[in-house]
């Protein structure tokens, strides 16, 4: 526990806006610390997302929260590896997480309503006060706190009062978009459309349960099982070619085509069905000028999203959950701290998205052989020369 006192003209010590995994992270923190946290989101869970994929890498972030057992026990598939087609051979290509991490040999294949939940109810279960259907129109934070106009049931609104401000809102950015602190990311303009079908086939094992990544004429697609028996489907392609195609032809003609063009893909969904009219995804890949600062912090892809070739974007979430966590304690218990803390906040979810950001650069901006690629990611991740060379590739993308 902390040793702060309470303050009584604050409804909270912390308000975290959005319940998603990072804010559910951020707000899981913070109310272990002590602090008094509400968290307010826009919708009632649970409620649908995208971005099904995770890495090994959030498996301890998720034992850390305390969230893990219940992951653990919901029916997820698990994740081994991954399997692409890219580059200049046209045959799958695959790579397994227990070649780099004995410790953490898997992931998860999400539901993203069921998993997102279950890290909103660990929130609740850890003292956080978690308000549903409660959308924030707008959050003023400064050295003396945060003023936050709420919406409630029926358009009513309200003003919540804190002492720090955590923007978990995705890729709505309340505090980044309101303070213009949002920058398209000039290499990453594309968008993604993506829909689920019934009825499909996986990998041959030992891959199964692998997520696919297959290039395309124009972009790239990716097909992900799940434990329901569906099968999460998306193509992103440029902005600009996207726009201009789905207004030609609409969403649902422009989301079929793609996926019929890629082979592997095209397999696995022979015979499946679109279950519903398929969503467009736009402004794909951003980052923030500023990242934290008197009395707020940005986490999750309020922040920052980079292109998910490499799943990264629940990492990333929970990651700069827990780091926005340790900030914003620094911050209420000593200002001074808070300021550095910031910098070593910023400092670090950038290393962790530029790491991803590279990654996914790598892949668009070239047409290489496999042994490529993995000689690439030794470099990208500094490892020295005695690191085989698939093996840094592998750490690397394992998050």
């Amino acid at each position: 526990m902390c040793d702060h006192a309470p303050v009584t003209d604050f409804d909270a010590d912390v308000v975290v806006v959005g319940g998603g995994p990072a804010g559910s992270a951020a707000a899981t923190m913070l109310a272990r610390k002590g602090w008094r946290v509400r968290l307010y989101d826009r919708d009632r869970f649970p409620r649908e997302h995208v971005g099904e994929s995770l890495l090994p890498a959030s498996i301890p972030v998720l034992a850390e929260i305390g969230a893990l057992p219940a992951v653990e026990a919901a029916g997820f598939l698990p994740k081994y590896g991954a399997t692409m087609v890219w580059g200049r051979d046209p045959d799958p290509w695959s790579w397994s997480f227990r070649e780099s991490s004995p410790q953490y040999p898997h992931a998860f294949q999400v539901v993203r309503a069921q998993f997102d939940e279950i890290l909103l109810r660990n929130a609740a279960a850890h003292g956080v006060d978690v308000r549903e259907g409660r959308r924030v129109l707008a959050a003023d934070a400064g050295s003396s706190g945060a003023t936050l106009r709420v919406e409630g049931g029926e358009g009513r609104e309200h003003t919540a009062r804190a002492r720090f401000v955590v923007d978990a809102s995705g890729q709505a950015g309340l505090i980044g978009r309101a303070r213009g602190l949002r920058e398209p990311d000039p290499f990453f303009r594309n968008l993604a459309v993506y829909g689920y079908y019934a009825g499909g086939s996986r990998l041959p094992a030992p891959d199964a349960n692998n997520i696919l990544i297959e290039s395309i004429e124009d972009g790239w697609l990716w097909a992900i099982p799940l434990h329901t028996g569906l099968v999460s489907t998306g193509v992103v392609v440029d902005s600009a070619v996207g726009r201009e195609r789905i207004g030609e032809d609409g969403a649902e003609a422009f989301f079929r085509k793609r996926v019929a063009s890629g082979p592997h893909t095209a397999a696995l969904l022979d015979g499946a069905t679109l279950v519903r009219e398929p969503t467009v995804v736009r402004d794909w890949s951003y980052s923030s000028r500023e990242l934290a600062g008197d009395g707020f912090v940005l986490a999750g892809d309020a922040a920052c999203f980079v292109d998910p070739l490499f799943s990264s974007g629940v990492h990333l979430a929970l990651s700069s959950g827990v780091l926005a966590a340790a900030y914003v304690t620094s911050a209420l218990k000593d200002p001074e701290l808070g300021r550095a803390a910031a910098a070593a906040y910023s400092e670090q979810y950038r290393q962790q998205y530029e790491h991803f950001r590279e990654l996914a650069r790598l892949f668009y901006a070239s047409n290489r052989t496999v042994d490529s690629y993995f000689w690439e990611a030794r470099r990208i991740t500094g490892a020295d020369e005695s690191t085989p060379a698939r093996l840094a590739f592998v750490r690397a993308v394992a998050g």
